[in-house]
């Protein structure tokens, strides 16, 4: 009986790295989690069991959805019988006293040392390049190339590199001990801010879980300390970034880094980033995303929310950003440096992306437009649907107009995957819109946007854009023509944008490539 006790426990158990990529894909998940849990299972049992930990909302749903299923196990089957054996044993005195003062002295062990050892990746070398070309011919030819290449690794939470950016040279350091953080140089920093010292010449695409690219920034240091409190890591620090501010600073990070902020005593200058969501049985799913600059002079920054119900019926859409000239090259690189400050406003609220509205308000000096929008289908199928959409068109400032769209589009939605294609009629002309987006395998995604404009409409278009730091965006154009595509993946990330203006000869190219190949030892 005993021996087929042992044999049953050998057939249901799984370890995570058995599970196979369509498995999880068949199970629900996204292709990211996917991505994500067999990177994971290359590791530690321990630092898998801290990932999936850190998960929340739909994502820790499916996950221990999977877990159960799969019946998965992170320890070998005898350390199971070893604590068996250890229950078995409790009658005796002396063996609960030794059992207490060895778990005594592991879990005292495991909260003093704090250490990122439990959460990083294995040891690994790692190198790149970058290459961008902004092909504008007004622009000096100093803006319009980039290049760089770097060379790093990291071992037991150290991480290194070394890099040329131009003709520059730098180097980042992120070094740990205990409780203890240093990061200095050009590119690590225990904050996870887009906007904070960003270098404006250059960007990380490739910024992911276990990545060691974060965002290149200018020169800072920081030193700070880390500690546990009901179980969760805080961190608090000191900081120093010229670039920044002229005087030194504050800093505190949130568990899992949803929360993180900056602030500098001298000039009352400080920086908020929020990246967290909320699952609740009854009200759904719900994600905020958000960064800001708060400066006497000027405040720039955006805010995003998510929501769906709890059976992802209904989805709500909220973006709000205030941009100015001190944000050009950190949201949008291939952009034009924008002369004046815009603050624009984008509610979308729909059911199953069928039927819904959507409303905006854009202020850019003393231009003013604003617009409200309603669209449902006239034909559904599960190969996509027909929609029918209108819009209201608002400005002041400049025209003084207003005037209504009527689009026809088709759309297939599923997951991350969308399809759109479809054509709006105006009183002033028309215009042609796309959006692809395909998830080809775990970790890489094909995204591709495009505008197309006819006659000469009086109102800007809403164009529908990815950007770094949200999932969803939406800026105003007046380009008679934008195209847009991404490839991302975990060691490539290729860019491509091209525009042009209304009876302006000199259309805008914009090319960034970057690569990065790791190396474990």
């Amino acid at each position: 009986m005993w021996i087929c006790f042992v044999q049953s426990l050998q057939a249901v158990e799984k370890k995570p790295d058995q599970i196979s990529v369509p498995e999880l894909l068949q199970a629900g998940f996204p292709p990211h989690l996917a991505a994500a849990w067999k990177e994971k299972a290359k590791q530690p049992p321990e630092i898998f069991l801290e990932w999936k930990r850190s998960l929340k909302g739909k994502d820790a749903a499916l996950v221990s959805k999977v877990w159960k299923q799969k019946q998965i196990t992170l320890y070998a089957t005898k350390q199971k019988f070893a604590e068996k054996g250890k229950s078995q044993s409790e009658s005796d005195p002396q063996t609960n006293r030794n059992h207490s003062e060895i778990n005594k002295s592991k879990n005292t062990k495991k909260d003093l040392s704090l250490s990122t050892n439990t959460t990083d990746p294995p040891s690994e070398l790692f190198f790149g390049f970058t290459y961008q070309n902004l092909d504008v011919r007004y622009l000096p030819r100093k803006e319009k190339n980039h290049s760089s290449i770097f060379f790093g690794g990291r071992n037991k939470g150290q991480i290194w590199i070394i890099e040329k950016r131009d003709e520059d040279f730098s180097y980042g350091t992120n070094l740990t001990f205990k409780q203890l953080r240093f990061t200095s140089g050009n590119r690590y920093k225990p904050i996870p801010h887009f906007y904070f010292a960003k270098d404006p010449n250059f960007y990380s695409q490739l910024e992911r879980t276990g990545s060691p690219l974060p965002q290149p920034m200018l020169y800072t240091n920081f030193f700070g300390y880390r500690f546990l409190n009901e179980g969760k890591e805080y961190e608090l620090g000191i900081y120093h970034a010229a670039s920044f501010s002229s005087h030194p600073g504050l800093y505190f990070v949130s568990p899992n880094k949803s929360y993180s902020g900056v602030w500098s005593m001298g000039d009352q200058k400080s920086s908020l980033y929020i990246n967290d969501s909320w699952n609740s049985k009854d009200w759904g799913t719900h994600r905020v995303q958000s960064e800001s600059i708060f400066d006497k002079k000027e405040s720039v920054g955006f805010f995003y929310l998510k929501s769906e119900s709890p059976e992802s019926k209904f989805f709500l859409d909220a973006t709000m950003y205030r941009d100015s000239p001190l944000l050009y090259g950190m949201v949008s690189p291939e952009e034009v440096r924008p002369q004046i400050p815009q603050v624009l406003g984008y509610l979308r609220t729909n059911f199953k992306h069928l039927i819904g509205s959507e409303f905006l308000s854009s202020t850019e000096g003393h231009r003013y437009e604003n617009g409200r929008s309603g669209f449902f289908p006239f034909f559904i199928s599960e190969w996509g649907n027909l929609i029918y959409r209108y819009r209201e068109y608002n400005e002041s400032g400049n025209y003084h107009w207003n005037e209504l769209g009527r689009a026809a589009f088709y759309e297939w939605r599923k997951e991350k995957a969308v399809v759109s294609v479809g054509f709006e009629s105006r009183e002033t002309g028309g215009q042609w819109e796309g959006k692809l987006a395909i998830p080809i395998d775990p970790g890489n995604l094909l995204e591709l946007s495009a505008i197309f404009r006819e006659g000469h409409p009086y109102t800007r278009a809403w164009f529908e854009n990815w950007t770094y730091a949200t999932d969803f965006n939406i800026n105003l154009t007046d380009r008679q023509e934008i195209i847009k595509l991404k490839w991302v993946s975990p060691f490539i990330s290729l860019n491509v944008s091209y525009s042009e203006k209304e009876n302006d000869p000199n259309p805008i190219l914009f090319i960034n490539f970057q690569l990065l190949q790791k190396f474990d030892f």
